[in-house]
């Protein structure tokens, strides 16, 4: 099994570190609570080091 992102696109999956469903749930759960704003992810060497949020808030001009 290759660990190239490209394989997946081939019909097989690229192999997946034991480890990620934590970091899933972190990335999902940054999203969820970003109602306007950006969130930022940080991968070293494959892996998820860093989840970064911003977020804007709007005023109504009435």
């Amino acid at each position: 099994m290759s660990a190239n992102p490209a394989s997946s696109l081939q019909g097989q999956p690229a192999s997946v570190p034991a480890a990620i469903p934590e970091v899933e749930a972190e990335v999902l759960r940054a999203i969820r609570d970003t109602h306007f704003g950006t969130v930022e992810i940080v991968v070293h060497q494959s892996r998820v080091v860093q989840i970064t949020r911003s977020e804007k808030v709007r005023f109504d001009a009435r």
